[in-house]
């Protein structure tokens, strides 16, 4: 049923269409009026999504930008286009109203135009279904059928299933089925009770559990923005006889499948079902007015409805007149087109079912009826091995929506996801769609999924980037490599779980979250933002980028997964603190209710939440991974010194973020064998720098009053010593030390580099603080900043300097973490590595957390990081270093 494989003319025609759309602007002046003045929140997701595009014109499934391009339209405005765009019929029906100039809105009267669809609706509608009440939207019908139902029964309660869709007023709204989608809007109003859908047994109990209490069972015949789903065989008839039993009214809402779109007139005749009251719209306005409209018998009729619940606009001239000519349309020649749409629809089922099966690991399910047809994408982020952006889009459901803009911009297709199951692709073309469209479209498709499953990302995602700076597109020989399938990794029983949050840095951490994208930073951070403005109510804070087993040395495992915040550095800095704040809580909530028994921070997730303690009501641990950072740091600069040939006990060493967590638990340490040492603080605030700094001095000194390992003590230390030994305090030995310049503490990090032959960063700042020109010939420099504190520059201009990226360690085993943090196979991060280390003590949980480190939990960690088989890290060659990550 599938197209075949297309000739080189087509590929040719959409190479044509490319270069095209390469040239119209990402947001004209129309899509920034929108943006402004319409809805910003829907703009910024078209925008994010590639579907901002302004059609101009539109002629039955053909839609056309301004440049002229064409585009074939499957979305069809959710069914509200039965006969496509601007079809000449309706235009037929409106030219006539207005040649007879009849009157449209003339209430309190007789209204001959609505009384003449309501006579052709009754003639076509199911069983006794003879009565008419019209009105402007499916919304709306919702709405009158609900208290028809009341009205006629005198009862309140009213039944409906979960996943369900009957509109956005709040009685349709209460009737929804999703929670996330009534709460802001104070739904649903008393007097609704939701149950499984396609579940006969539920309704049975329910009615059992309120007897004489329920007025009407609203159910879809199929449901449409819970993810294209058909009631299963027998469900529809059982609602039918339990309804009759009980009393109560069953209202089959038909406002997306009523008039043809299932392959019959309603959808209900599938299933051999007359009920009480149906409400219609969509396909009624013919694709040209909104019109709504409830079908019902005589017996849900009551006074009070009919009195009482009236319109304004309900039954106008103008829109009845094109009801009317809409009706003509499908019953012409005894419903000649709905007979051509069953046929369609079981042409394009064939079809989706073909190209589900050449992409069985990408194609969950294919389903619908008629023309209402849905594609259910995998959610499986395992599907996509190294690839941060596609297994992050398959893990939180948003494949399809991108998959929706690639086709788009692509391919010239139309499509669109479902509202409530985003892993759905819609199908839904208009009713008089040619086969022609639908083998095209079927291609189309069939491509599409082909450069996911090749991760060919940087073509996916290519027509995202601005015009000048997307890749060449490569060649394609039309054959498929194939899935690149990551390891199925998922929790055993009993196994400890662990949760780790990052982000992206600086842009050489941006290029390492997806390794098969081969873009520049700069092109990946486009890519991120554009994701990001494509998040809604159900979309989790953080991506899913990777999953990791952790098999230690001692016969241990833990499992974990990683996750990134959609935002760089600067972007968290630069937010209100309790928005950035609320981010990183709302990430650790996703990952506790996903599992996770432990959450670590990393980057600047630990720096917004002042190191976890704004952090509130989490039920698990949570840890900034600074202690075990601390531990790798100082070993790593250690070492780096001792390749440099440079005497600890004499030198002089320098620590940027000295008044830090990171920063002074390193001073403590590194304090003991140094001869010297300079904590350098934020000049930003000066007064609450040196302040901190102070204190930082005294803590530094309090601490060497009290190690007891003189073995390897520097000159600092023993001169700590000695004047404790003489009975000096603390406060008096820092002062005489600072004095003797063995102690400093400054805020201008230019002025004190240059002296030391050891020099440590540990800010949370984003500037490169560590200039070539600053550093002392034949320095040892270890940075764990992120973003860098030194840049690729200093490694160029000083080839005598031993510069490390402090904080990496193996992991047991060299075991990989299922993502490219920017560094190599087999290695992580020291604060990654702690909450990994910390998940085999969740019996006696021990975190870092807050602004002070305890010395004795970095040294806990690092004994208890080597017993798993945790290894520091420092390559033999510079060169083998590379920066970017989510280091703390």
């Amino acid at each position: 049923m599938a197209s075949t494989p297309p000739t080189s003319t087509a590929e040719e025609k959409r190479a044509a269409l490319r270069a095209r759309l390469s040239g119209v602007a990402a947001r004209d002046e129309t899509a920034e009026r929108y943006r402004r003045h319409a809805n910003p929140y829907i703009a910024r997701m078209l925008d994010g999504l590639g579907l901002d595009v302004h059609y101009v014109r539109g002629e039955g499934t053909r839609l056309y930008d301004p440049a002229g391009n064409e585009y074939l339209d499957f979305a069809g405005a959710y069914g509200a286009l039965p006969f496509g765009h601007n079809p000449p019929e309706m235009w037929k029906a409106i030219s006539a109203v207005q040649d007879a100039g009849e009157p449209s809105i003339t209430l309190p009267s007789v209204l001959g135009a609505s009384a003449l669809l309501a006579e052709r609706l009754a003639a076509v509608a199911p069983g006794h279904l003879d009565q008419v009440w019209q009105c402007n939207s499916g919304a709306e019908a919702v709405e009158a059928a609900l208290k028809l139902a009341r009205a006629a029964t005198g009862r309140r309660l009213v039944v409906s299933t979960r996943n369900s869709f009957h509109g956005k007023t709040l009685g349709a709204l209460s009737a929804t089925g999703r929670p996330r989608y009534q709460t802001p809007f104070g739904a649903p109003s008393a007097g609704f009770h939701h149950i499984p859908f396609g579940d006969p047994a539920a309704l049975e109990r329910v009615f059992a559990e309120h007897p004489g209490e329920i007025a009407a069972f609203i159910v879809e015949p199929l449901q449409g923005e819970g993810g294209i789903v058909p009631a299963p065989p027998g469900y529809l008839a059982a609602a039918r006889e339990l309804c009759t039993r009980h009393g109560a009214k069953l209202i089959v809402d038909e406002v997306q499948t009523g008039l043809g779109r299932t392959g019959r007139m309603f959808a209900c005749e599938h299933h051999g079902v007359v009920p009480d009251i149906m409400p219609l719209a969509k396909a009624l306005g013919g694709g040209m007015v909104p019109i709504g409209a409830v079908v019902f018998g005589q017996d849900s009729l009551t006074e009070d409805f009919g009195l009482r619940h009236t319109s304004t606009f309900g039954g106008n001239a103008f829109c009845s007149r094109v009801g009317v000519g809409a009706v003509e349309l499908l019953t012409a020649d005894d419903q000649a087109l709905v007979r051509q749409v069953a046929r369609r629809g079981e042409h394009l089922l064939a079809g989706l079912r073909e190209v589900a099966a050449r992409h069985p690991e990408l194609v969950a399910d294919v389903r619908g009826q008629g023309l209402l047809l849905g594609v259910q994408l995998s959610d499986d982020p395992d599907l996509h091995a190294r690839q941060g952006l596609f297994r992050s889009l398959a893990d939180q459901e948003g494949l399809a929506g991108f998959l929706c803009g690639y086709l788009l911009r692509n391919e010239g297709v139309r499509l669109a996801p479902a509202y409530f199951a985003n892993s759905v692709l819609r199908v839904e073309p208009p009713l008089n769609v040619s086969e022609a469209d639908c083998d095209t479209l079927l291609g189309a498709l069939d491509r599409g999924l082909e450069v996911i499953e090749r991760g060919d990302s940087a073509r996916f995602f290519a027509h995202l980037l601005p015009a000048a700076e997307r890749p060449a597109a490569r060649a394609d020989d039309g054959r498929t490599a194939g899935v690149v399938r990551a390891e199925r990794l998922r929790p055993r029983d009993g196994e400890p779980r662990w949760a780790f949050l990052a982000h992206p840095t600086d842009l050489a951490s941006y290029e390492s979250y997806d390794s098969m994208l081969g873009l520049p930073g700069e092109q990946v951070r486009v890519l991120f933002d554009r994701m990001n403005q494509c998040r809604n109510v159900d979309t989790a804070a953080a991506m899913l980028v990777g999953r990791c087993r952790v098999e230690t040395d001692t016969g241990e495992s833990s499992y974990g997964e990683v996750f990134a915040l959609p935002y760089g550095a600067q972007r968290l800095l630069d937010m209100p603190s309790a928005a950035s704040a609320a981010l990183v809580q709302e990430a650790v909530d996703d990952a506790v209710a996903r599992g996770a028994q432990l959450v670590g921070l990393g980057a600047y997730t630990s720096v917004i939440t002042a190191n976890a303690t704004a952090l509130r009501d989490v039920p698990v641990p949570v840890t900034t991974g600074n202690a075990y950072t601390v531990a790798a740091a100082v070993d790593g600069l250690e070492e780096a010194a001792r390749q440099q040939g440079i005497e600890l006990g004499e030198a002089c060493c320098v620590v940027l973020g000295g008044a830090g967590a990171i920063g002074l638990a390193s001073g403590l340490l590194l304090a003991e064998k140094v001869g010297r040492l300079v904590l350098v603080g934020n000049p930003a605030n000066r007064a609450r720098s040196e302040r901190r700094l102070a204190a930082a001095l005294e803590s530094v000194v309090g601490h060497l009053m009290e190690a007891d390992d003189a073995s390897r003590a520097g000159s600092l230390a023993r001169e700590v010593r000695a004047r404790a030994a003489a009975g000096a305090g603390a406060p008096r030995i820092a002062a005489e030390l600072v004095g003797l310049g063995l102690l400093t503490a400054s805020v201008d990090a230019e002025e004190v580099l240059p002296a030391g032959d050891l020099v440590l960063a540990a800010t949370s700042t984003p500037d490169q603080l560590i200039q070539p020109e600053l550093v002392r010939r034949g320095a040892a420099v270890c940075d764990v900043s992120q973003p860098p504190n030194v840049g690729p520059q200093l490694k160029a201009a000083r080839p005598d300097l031993r510069v490390v990226a402090g904080g990496l360690v193996r992991m047991p085993g060299g075991r990989d973490m299922g993502i490219d943090f920017g560094v190599p196979h087999g290695v992580t991060y020291a604060c990654t590595a702690e909450t990994m280390i910390l998940a085999h003590r969740l019996h006696d949980p021990v975190v870092s957390h807050g602004d002070r480190l305890s010395v004795d939990l970095v040294r806990m960690l690092r004994d208890e990081a080597r017993k798993l088989g945790y290894r520091l890290y420092l390559p033999t060659e510079p060169d083998q270093e590379r920066q970017g990550g989510p280091s703390s």
